[in-house]
């Protein structure tokens, strides 16, 4: 009774942090975003890390399973230990650490949670017929969807020798009908569609090159996919929300 009332209360949130390609300052600017975003409503932030990755209050540490063993040389694989059911067991937001909160998160709790929610891959700006999966930023059941984890963890290394990356898998393997995109409206990439208003496809240039990031109202969340990297970037905007 009292774990039910407590997800009635909380929003529970998730990242991972493997390697070190970031460092734990991430998490910390992730956690300062969520607490823009979610302003007084409670939240918790799962980390998912490697076991001896000391993980401080307030955030909540699950230890992945060691995947090097499986010739795992790409951090993102890890990500699919997101869908073990035995780590966490409910309703989760996770979000990947090089992303910036920009505005209220609140539209994402009136999402259908029977349904597994992600970013429709950027490359649909170029090509709109494109519907596949980008997993900087999901919202999903892990009981519902924990068969996501259940196959990959029978031969990972299969999968990860066949596909690119985690996404690749996670939207194979979720059927269609059980999949849905956020608003493209609310979740924009950085370099793609907020920086120097935008890229060209038809010049293959920015629209305004020099004017730096623009957020139109209603986006709340920013993805730093690719380079630069968030920290590498010297613009007044980025650095008001990052």
């Amino acid at each position: 009774m009292v774990r039910e009332i407590r997800r009635q209360i909380v929003i529970d949130c998730a990242c991972v942090i493997h390697g070190d390609a970031y460092d734990f300052e991430y998490v910390h600017k992730l956690y300062r975003g969520l607490q823009r975003g979610f302003g007084k409503r409670a939240f918790a932030l799962h980390v998912y890390t490697e076991e001896d990755r000391i993980v401080p209050e307030p955030y909540i540490k699950h230890s992945l399973q060691d995947m090097r063993k499986h010739n795992c040389k790409k951090g993102w694989w890890y990500k699919t230990q997101l869908f073990d059911r035995k780590q966490f067991n409910g309703q989760i937001i996770y979000f990947d650490l090089d992303v910036a909160i920009t505005g209220d998160l609140g539209w994402i709790l009136d999402l259908d949670t029977k349904y597994f929610w992600g970013i429709r891959d950027f490359r649909y700006l170029f090509n709109p017929r494109r519907r596949e999966l980008n997993s900087s930023v999901m919202y999903f059941n892990t009981d519902k969807f924990n068969y996501v984890w259940s196959e990959f963890k029978i031969s990972p290394e299969t999968y990860m020798n066949r596909m690119h990356g985690d996404q690749n898998f996670i939207d194979r393997r979720i059927p269609q009908e059980q999949k849905r995109f956020f608003d493209e409206s609310r979740v924009k990439s950085w370099r793609w569609e907020l920086v120097d208003g935008g890229y060209d496809i038809e010049t293959r240039k920015h629209k305004t090159p020099g004017v730096g990031t623009r957020i139109p109202a209603g986006t709340s969340i920013a993805v730093f996919h690719g380079k630069p990297k968030i920290h590498d970037i010297n613009d007044a905007t980025v650095h008001k929300y990052w």
